[in-house]
């Protein structure tokens, strides 16, 4: 068997056993229905996963990012989850490149919040803030139309915290304020929540000059700034 083989049977061997269907039923229906699921929760994955690979040969990066196409194919949507959790643990060896393939076509296969924002943390923060070439990647997909790709192109600079770029964050947020769809506006919401924790007047600023900002973002932004305000 190849090393992709190798890992994905691993995975497969250590989580298909875990299956709960009653679980199952209930992580399904929360995630309305956009993937079946196992109904192993998150710790014991992460176990059943650590364990499983702590012997398996290491992987370049043509071997991940293989291993990660084909967790992404199976059906279930824990073994998406699991390919998030390795590209996590690689995410410093990533390329920039990386962020437009694999990580592009992962994001449009099956696409729900869970799924995009766990590849926004483990792989388009890290990998944009290293190879700083990809902010036109962000651009491309902020203009995309697609609602998941503007999310993660606005949600790109999380947990950056001082070092955020703070025009281009309210630059892409200025151009969606107005947008009612839900899951764009969530987006915006968290990313200006973010901010109050080192700027909350500039936070401030941008609710005042966007009236028009979507309920759902206005929420969040001003849940940040109760917060700054103690």
């Amino acid at each position: 068997m190849t090393v992709t083989g190798d890992w994905i049977a691993a995975t497969v061997r250590a989580l298909a056993p875990l299956a709960r269907a009653d679980d199952a039923t209930a992580m399904q229906a929360y995630m309305k229905d956009v993937s079946p699921f196992l109904g192993v929760k998150a710790p014991t994955r992460r176990r059943a996963q650590r364990e499983a690979w702590g012997t398996l040969p290491a992987l370049d990066i043509p071997d991940l990012a293989s291993v990660v196409r084909g967790l992404w194919t199976l059906p279930e949507r824990e073994y998406q989850y699991a390919a998030c959790d390795l590209l996590a643990r690689h995410a410093r060896r990533l390329p920039g490149d990386f962020v437009v393939d694999p990580t592009e076509s992962l994001l449009l296969d099956r696409p729900w919040w869970d799924t995009v924002d766990a590849l926004g943390s483990a792989v388009i923060t890290p990998v944009v803030d290293a190879h700083p070439d990809q902010v036109a990647t962000m651009w491309r997909w902020w203009d995309s139309g697609d609602r998941w790709l503007i999310r993660a192109a606005i949600g790109h600079q999380r947990g950056l915290r001082e070092r955020t770029d703070l025009d281009r964050l309210l630059t892409m947020c200025d151009r969606y304020a107005a947008e009612r769809e839900f899951f764009i506006a969530k987006a915006i919401g968290w990313a200006l929540r973010d901010v109050t924790r080192w700027d909350p007047a500039a936070v401030r600023s941008f609710l005042d000059e966007h009236p028009d900002l979507s309920t759902v973002a206005r929420r969040e932004a001003e849940r940040g700034l109760a917060r700054a305000r103690g």
